[in-house]
């Protein structure tokens, strides 16, 4: 039975379950009142910064509040992964009429006051670096999440009283002052973080760290090159993603579990080889959904055709390559399906095509998502409902492969780093050796990458991506797939049009359905059912107009999504900018709102 709670260690099963409410209504930093010797104490400042840890590391949520998982929440829709029955547009991701969008400040402000108290405080050096270091990468994280979604921001250094308007209302530091700010937080937090500190996996921790170091540079290192056209900002940001992810990758301390779905479906991630940190979730104390959404509803939202093709043959190349004949075409499922990279079948459901009209748990593009589906718990209390007790991976060693490989490529595409053979023996073909995946290794020649000796040569490749990148980024995708990380991948590649369901077709398109060969072989394959009849199908909607073509979520399409570039960046809401007007400042508007 798990005992320990994302976190809350050995200090949850000594209370009652009166004072862990309390503990979960813990008020803000700000308003709390403590006692002169409050920040004195570890313990104290454990509890304090425990108040954070739902915030930076929510995993699954708890209750019916959905993350960014699969699907159902504004940042997980708006991809290339997912069909839609309804699209789901970016003003909706980013509304600029409240403070809805995420422009606060608070936790800013909370995490300011908790560096300047323990600063301030009497403990002893090693615990007063290692309690800055946890509260400056969270104080790092905040910040450059408001830079990946604003922009340029105000940078706070410390906590600024409420009367003191010049520096309350002050104007948007450049990001590029703020991200050197947070590479700072980052570089303090690693250098000064212990190596464990609590229950392994359930606390902050250097490896932690780093790992999501790692991601936030990731980001900013290719918003750089890929947006602002800043090389040399790219460099320095993708260089701290290198070096971050390879400090965890030459300890040896993390492996890849052997079983990919593993992670995303265990009741138990205590003891996974792979994963840095997780949410537990236990029985009757603190639950999910995300199961329940893909074991008993319908999907509104499912897996696109766009995804479906991404996924490799079993020889490692790409579906649409000439000379590929392992690929069976994909007039037929079981065709399509047949000898693909394992990690699509962790991903939907292989049994046939969930219809609309012959199941009631359908998915509107036939392929039913499944990444998050427990076998075992599928008619089970903690499988169903808002009961779900599989644990959520919050950071994975996997990611961080995928993080080094592609800060590597990166930086050799600005002369800044010599890629070889060992980078990709080091990340992706591990990610391949993984016993349920069991890919071929992709080598490198000349600047190429092969597999078996065969260049691989992706016909939708864009031409403005190398083929090196391309096969990184596909990796990518398969690999962190459903894990809310594809939205922020495609903005800081400025690829948000492959989210536009008009310039990317198989964005809004399922799966083939010849209607007539189908009801054939259900009829045949289920005799013992009512008999299904074309008519049953009526509600499928095909893009040829007849009885077989592929699937159309939307047919409508005024009612498509559409990117312009705008999307890149989020609207600062309407309130803010008419507060600081009232106060005689200006805040402008990101450019196209």
């Amino acid at each position: 039975m798990k005992k320990q709670i994302f976190g809350l260690g050995l200090f949850l099963i000594s209370i009652t379950f009166t004072s862990c409410n309390d503990f979960l209504t813990l008020d803000p930093l700000d308003t709390v009142s403590y006692s002169p010797d409050f920040w004195d104490k570890e313990s104290n400042i454990r509890l304090s910064t425990l108040d954070f840890y739902t915030t930076y590391f929510p995993g699954y949520r708890s209750g019916w509040s959905r993350a960014d998982w699969f699907a159902d929440t504004n940042v997980a829709d708006w991809t290339d992964d997912i069909a839609q029955l309804k699209a789901t547009f970016f003003t909706k991701v980013a509304p600029v009429s409240t403070s809805g969008s995420g422009w606060n400040f608070d936790n800013v402000r909370a995490l300011n006051l908790q560096i300047n108290s323990i600063e301030k405080s009497a403990l002893n050096e090693e615990a007063k670096k290692h309690w800055l270091g946890v509260s400056r990468l969270l104080r790092g994280m905040e910040y450059a999440s408001l830079v990946e979604k604003f922009g340029d921001v105000p940078y706070y250094a410390d906590t600024i009283a409420q009367n003191n308007y010049n520096t309350l209302y002050k104007a948007r530091d450049l990001r590029t002052v703020v991200m050197d700010k947070v590479l700072d937080d980052f570089n303090f937090a690693v250098e000064n973080i212990r190596v464990s500190d609590g229950k392994a996996g359930l606390t902050i921790n250097k490896d932690v760290a780093r790992a999501f170091a790692s991601r936030f540079m990731l980001f900013e290192g290719t918003w750089q090159k890929y947006r602002e056209k800043n090389n040399e900002a790219a460099k320095k940001y993708l260089m701290a993603a290198k070096i971050f992810a390879e400090s965890i990758m030459n300890e040896g301390k993390y492996k890849l579990c052997n079983n990919y779905k593993d992670l995303t479906t265990s009741m138990d991630l205590a003891g996974n080889p792979e994963v840095i940190m997780y949410r537990a979730y236990v029985e009757s104390i603190v639950t999910h959904s995300l199961m329940a959404f893909q074991n008993t509803e319908h999907e509104e939202k499912a897996p696109s055709k766009s995804l479906i093709d991404s996924y490799l043959t079993k020889n490692g190349l790409p579906i649409g390559q000439s000379g590929n004949n392992m690929f069976k075409g994909d007039k037929w499922f079981y065709d399509e399906i047949a000898d693909r990279d394992p990690r699509l079948y962790a991903n939907i459901d292989t049994t046939g095509l969930f219809l609309t009209g012959v199941v009631d748990v359908w998915a509107v593009s036939g392929y039913f998502g499944n990444r998050f589906v427990n076998e075992s718990l599928k008619y089970l209390p903690g499988g169903r409902s808002s009961t779900c007790i599989t644990d959520a991976p919050v950071m994975k060693y996997n990611e961080v492969l995928m993080n080094y490989i592609e800060a590597a490529a990166e930086l050799s595409t600005l002369g800044a780093y010599n890629l070889t053979q060992k980078d990709f023996d080091k990340t992706i073909n591990v990610l391949r050796d993984r016993p349920s995946t069991s890919m071929p290794h992709v080598t490198l020649d000349g600047g190429q990458l092969k597999v078996n000796g065969v260049v691989i040569n992706d016909p939708k490749r864009d031409q403005d991506v190398s083929q090196l990148l391309w096969e990184i980024r596909r990796e990518r995708r398969v690999e962190l797939v459903f894990e809310g990380i594809r939205f922020n991948d495609l903005r800081r590649w400025s690829k948000l049009n492959y989210a536009d369901m008009s310039l990317n077709p198989d964005l809004n398109r399922g799966a083939w359905v010849d209607k007539d060969r189908y009801v054939q072989w259900y009829n045949a394959k289920y005799p013992n059912k009512k008999p299904l009849t074309v008519e049953n199908l009526k509600g499928v909607h095909l893009d040829g107009g007849g009885n077989s073509g592929y699937i159309l979520p939307i047919k409508d399409k005024g009612k498509m999504r559409t990117y312009s570039e705008k999307d890149y960046l989020y609207p600062l809401p309407k309130d803010q900018i008419t507060l600081y007007e009232s106060r005689g400042f200006k805040l402008p508007q990101n450019p196209g709102w």
